[in-house]
């Protein structure tokens, strides 16, 4: 099939964004289908990896469309002083900062990148003009990205797959600091809007799915590529190297992470790895530790799984909101995948705790049994590796999935 992919995400974005279609698309290809790409051009990105622009297939068509830059305009704004925030609208913010957040969640809606979708419009309509198109492919967040596709597959009478990475109305960010009732009644009335128009709609979990509106919706995991990881062996160390890799986002507690870590009596290396912390988050995830914690601001994807199959224990820490039993971080796969030890601070109906439990990969706690993490940790050894049958959540099983999903959509 014939595919136009809509993202304002893609390489040479790096981080968790982009991972999902960028193990997708390569197999797709592989299965016959062709793809054009209209995304962003310098983007407000969370990290930039020219390394993940080798996995695009060279038979894929990319179009880069100038997206406006929200971080300069922000920088300008706050003085420099925070970073345009990324997964988090903090509600705490003060001054300006506190009001272009307001303004953000209640007259922009759904997202920042509203005004780089009309852009997306204009060139999604030159290549329906230019090539044939069998099916079009939207991605988000961010959501505003599925309004051209829906507007553009309801006039060129074109299938229509809509794929959700995150919630739309439930994501975290919104239940942490909600916008006004206007706003969120707009916000309804378009995902409910979207999942009706869409053929199909992927999403990366069963929770997610069923907390959606009424549509045809399809569970596709992330995944793990399994030729990520080849030559990269685990080798033991005097110290146990504790590490966190990805962002911190709103809901995850610093104060948590602080008390396990104090509680660690064995000789430790924490590490914090492509996590972009201000000085006072250091501050807090630090106070009263005996040893200063690594912090590597950014990595390259490869050498980010380096990191994960060098560990002795990898930490997540779901965010904290009602309703987060769906939440699934794409980096959870590649932690399956290096097989290192998993130690999960989630409620026990979370899906990611259930399914490291499921395959034996570590074990997860809820986010008050910090003393029973720490008697598990202690009871691991250096060399732990994890044995668990993985493969349902590799790439190859997931693709499948998706593919059957697509060929349906074939018209006869």
């Amino acid at each position: 099939m014939n595919i136009l992919f809509l993202s304002y995400y893609f390489p040479p974005c790096g981080g968790a964004p982009v991972q999902r279609w960028l193990r997708f698309i390569p197999l797709l290809v592989e299965r016959g289908h062709k793809i054009t790409v209209i995304t962003s051009k310098d983007g407000d990105y969370p990290f930039i990896d020219h390394s993940l622009c080798d996995k695009i297939p060279s038979e894929v068509e990319v179009h880069r469309i100038s997206a406006p830059a929200w971080e300069k305009s922000w920088k300008r704004f706050t003085g420099n002083r925070t970073p345009l925030p990324h997964g988090s609208l903090p509600k705490d913010s003060k001054g300006l900062q506190k009001l272009l957040i307001w303004l953000r969640l209640n007259l922009i809606i759904p997202d920042l990148r509203i005004f780089w979708s009309r852009k997306l419009s204009r060139e999604a309509l030159k290549i329906l003009k230019s090539k044939p198109i069998d099916l079009i492919i939207s991605t988000g967040p961010p959501h505003s990205t599925h309004l051209p596709a829906m507007r553009l597959a309801k006039k060129h009478g074109l299938p229509w797959l809509s794929d959700f990475r995150d919630p739309w109305t439930k994501i975290h960010y919104l239940l942490f600091n909600p916008p006004g009732m206007l706003s969120r009644k707009i916000h309804s009335a378009l995902e409910r809007e979207v999942l009706a128009s869409a053929d199909i709609t992927t999403v990366i979990s069963s929770d997610i799915a069923e907390a959606l509106p009424e549509g045809n919706k399809i569970v596709v995991q992330n995944g793990f590529d399994p030729h990520d990881f080849e030559g990269f062996v685990h080798e033991k160390s005097d110290v146990f190297r504790i590490k966190y890799i990805g962002q911190f986002t709103q809901g995850q507690s610093l104060e948590l992470l602080n008390s396990f870590l104090r509680g660690i009596e064995r000789k430790a290396e924490v590490s914090f790895i492509g996590s972009s912390l201000s000085e006072e988050k250091k501050a807090q995830i630090s106070a009263g530790l005996t040893y200063q914690p690594r912090y590597v601001e950014f990595l390259s994807h490869k050498e980010a799984l380096k990191e994960m199959v060098s560990s002795d224990l990898l930490i997540l820490i779901i965010n904290r909101y009602e309703g987060n039993q769906g939440m699934l971080t794409t980096k959870l796969f590649e932690y399956l995948a290096s097989r290192s030890p998993i130690l999960v601070f989630a409620p026990p109906d979370n899906i990611a705790a259930r399914i490291v439990r499921e395959t034996d990969s570590g074990r997860s706690f809820d986010y008050h049994e910090i003393d029973e993490a720490i008697a598990w940790v202690e009871s691991i050894a250096e060399s732990t590796r994890n044995e668990g049958n993985i493969q349902d959540y590799s790439v190859e099983k997931q693709i499948d999935i998706l593919d059957k999903a697509i060929q349906s959509l074939k018209k006869v």
